[in-house]
């Protein structure tokens, strides 16, 4: 019904043209020339754009969690002078000869991303994150509303993210306030915050939503009053329920608490619901926050709210839809921008994207990419089901940051990417599939293999001078043999340069 209202209320505004109102856009590309036009306010003067094959590498990354495949990059070359819309369009909304595929990798890419921002790195975790994965890859997958997957998540119509912070009314209402509403509010739990104006009874206030939680997850189907979860004792104290910024109780009504305060904070007038999500989308796909603390949105001040509060709004009037969203801020000009260090970002007189660590899952969904990897359950060679992805995913989840832009890899990561098993196998000129396919191609020359390499590794073609060295190297081998081995070891060191694991 919403969807239909929504609908009927989009297409008269364009009929009537009522100025200020935000028009139906479904692709997001009145949203993209919003961004430009408005993020100059926050941002400066437009940036230079990236070239092509660092657009659709990063594209790649972010929507579908690989880099894209040699034959996916020459088609996008093929296209004409609109490719990166409709490369963006094919990704985001699931369309061309390719759409089941990059549906399925699209749903698994945002489910790894919003369960890192619930359960972010060094959380205490009960059990292990793969139902909530699994929750979230499904809701992606329907195209589910944004508000409501945070209703769902709200009202504990999932159980495992309440269970996997260790059934406790504290924990979950500390992680319902920050995912939702930017606020971090765990250091109140046992006093008034020192520096900000959250006291001992917001904690407590929000905690009282879930004091039944534990047996309303325990016996789902029981009967039970409506109105159960209102307080919650602690250290003598009794807490009634309440939401943020307000310092009246809860008052009694027939709608279940935790009902409404789903509804409270998902409102599309929520300025604090909006504003953090489309706050914590713009992290994920350019890299950094609109306003840089995600975690802490009440900090910031109302001029640096000003244009992502509208930003946010509009999200809303949409109708939290994600895709629309998505492919609007990759449309955008800051999406697209060139990228930098930080030192970069931070000393640039222009808007410069910040590089970002690609995630584990990333990193060996793109070396499965690049490397013509077999992914058939019933071929035992094949990592993904051989438990070298397990091994290697675990290895570089030590280290992952808690931000995409922190890159905190250690030896051990190192190691396990120069001497692992899939490395090994992927020089091996015996068992590397791309190897073969790139020295067993007929039409292919010096030059072309080299540049082959590149592109399946990382997405670009060589310099000039890399181009020149590497043609040295090779003419300097003794042998065919030699020279073959050679095509290995270029490889090593493309799988083994820092830019493998960055997205640009």
């Amino acid at each position: 019904m919403r969807t239909f209202a929504a609908c009927l209320w989009f297409g008269c505004c364009s009929l009537i043209g009522l100025p200020g109102v935000v028009q139906a856009d479904s692709r997001g590309d009145e949203l993209a020339r919003w961004l430009n036009e408005r993020g100059q306010e926050v941002f400066g003067p437009l940036p230079q754009p990236c070239d092509d094959l660092t657009f659709a590498r990063r594209l790649y990354l972010d929507i579908l969690g690989r880099v894209p495949s040699v034959s996916e990059l020459r088609d996008f070359q093929s296209w004409g002078e609109n490719r990166r819309n409709r490369l963006i369009d094919q990704l985001v909304f699931g369309e061309g000869a390719r759409a089941d595929t990059y549906k399925r990798l699209s749903a698994q890419q945002f489910a790894r991303q919003w369960r890192r921002v619930l359960l972010p790195p060094g959380t205490t975790v009960v059990g292990s994150p793969e139902p909530l994965e699994a929750w979230l890859r499904e809701a992606f997958a329907n195209q589910t509303a944004f508000d409501q997957i945070m209703q769902d998540l709200i009202r504990l119509e999932t159980p495992v993210y309440y269970q996997q912070l260790g059934s406790l009314p504290e924990n979950y209402a500390a992680q319902v306030s920050r995912v939702a509403l930017g606020v971090r509010l765990e250091c109140t739990q046992c006093h008034d915050h020192p520096f900000v104006d959250w006291k001992q009874q917001d904690f407590w206030g929000i905690a009282a939503f879930y004091s039944d939680a534990s047996r309303s997850v325990a016996a789902p189907n029981a009967s039970q009053p409506a109105a159960e979860a209102g307080s919650i004792r602690y250290e003598g104290m009794e807490y009634p329920a309440k939401f943020l910024w307000s310092d009246a109780p809860l008052e009694k009504a027939e709608q279940a608490p935790r009902t409404r305060l789903a509804h409270w904070v998902t409102a599309a007038d929520n300025p604090h619901f909006s504003a953090v999500a489309v706050n914590r989308f713009w992290q994920h796909l350019v890299g950094r926050g609109w306003f840089a603390d995600v975690e802490n949105f009440d900090l910031a001040t109302p001029d640096q709210r000003r244009v992502l509060d509208e930003f946010g709004q509009r999200f809303a009037d949409s109708g939290f839809n994600i895709d629309r969203l998505t492919a609007a801020i990759c449309k955008s000009a800051w999406y697209q921008a060139e990228s930098g260090s930080p030192e970069d970002v931070s000393q640039a007189e222009t808007f410069v994207r910040t590089l970002k660590v690609n995630s584990p899952e990333q990193v060996f969904d793109s070396l499965e990419q690049s490397l013509l990897l077999p992914i058939s359950r019933i071929d035992p060679t094949a990592p993904r089901w051989s438990g070298d992805r397990i091994q290697l995913v675990s290895r570089l989840s030590e280290t992952t940051g808690a931000t995409p832009e922190d890159y905190a890899s250690g030896i051990p990561q190192a190691l396990l990417l120069m001497n692992g098993k899939i490395t090994s196998d992927a020089i091996d000129l015996q068992r590397s599939r791309l190897l073969r396919a790139v020295l067993d191609s007929p039409f292919f020359n010096q030059r072309d293999r080299i540049e082959t390499l590149y592109l399946a590794v990382l997405t670009r073609r060589p310099t000039t001078e890399e181009q020149t060295a590497l043609a040295h190297y090779l003419e300097s081998q003794d042998d065919d043999a030699a020279r073959q081995r050679a095509y290995g070891e270029i490889l090593w060191a493309l799988l083994n340069s820092p830019e493998f694991v960055l997205c640009r």
